[in-house]
């Protein structure tokens, strides 16, 4: 009985925690000399935004630093890619570095992607989806009472209507903000 009590207590616990996969290997030491060396990087770049943006901002500081150094150099530094991403509503749901990056990074993935046909509406619930990836992964930004729409709106499914009104309210305010000025 009592090596039955032991496996039950012990053996699943492995199975509870959550193993995130490794990091993407990447060329740390790239100076992004030549166009030829943005174009070889790009896959590197997508499996990074993949990997940092489904994995907890709490695993693997010092890859995920590097990981998300690499990747943003690369976006800006690239002279063949604009990746344009709209804030708005949501710059009070991001004051802190891992929800703005969350942010980021989903919004940079998704324009990647869909290079060519990008809609600022989808390319914005991306970002959402992974900045709710880092609320939920967190203890501190799940309990923390800004996030409440935003995690309900997620759970009933309602995460693009959601993303709609927020835009609605904000462009609304924004004219009345324009019209009280003049």
């Amino acid at each position: 009985m009592k090596h039955l009590i032991f496996l039950l207590l012990f053996v699943p616990l492995p199975l509870w925690s959550q193993e995130y996969r490794k990091c993407p290997s990447f060329n740390t030491k790239e100076k992004w000399e030549s166009q030829y060396a943005f174009t070889e990087n790009k896959q590197d770049v997508l499996n990074l935004l993949e990997w940092l943006t489904s994995t907890p901002a709490t695993e693997q500081l010092v890859e995920r630093s590097a990981a998300s150094i690499f990747v943003l150099e690369w976006v800006t530094r690239n002279p063949d890619i604009i990746v344009n991403v709209e804030v708005g509503p949501y710059s009070e749901y991001l004051f802190t570095e891992d929800l703005m990056l969350g942010y980021l990074f989903g919004n940079i993935l998704f324009a990647l992607k869909h290079e060519n046909k990008v809609k600022p509406d989808a390319q914005r619930t991306a970002g959402l989806k992974s900045l709710l990836f880092v609320i939920e992964h967190s203890e501190l930004y799940s309990k923390n009472r800004i996030f409440k729409s935003l995690l309900r709106a997620n759970r009933k499914g309602e995460l693009i209507e959601f993303d709609n009104q927020m835009w609605l309210n904000y462009k609304s305010h924004a004219l009345l903000s324009f019209e009280k000025l003049n």
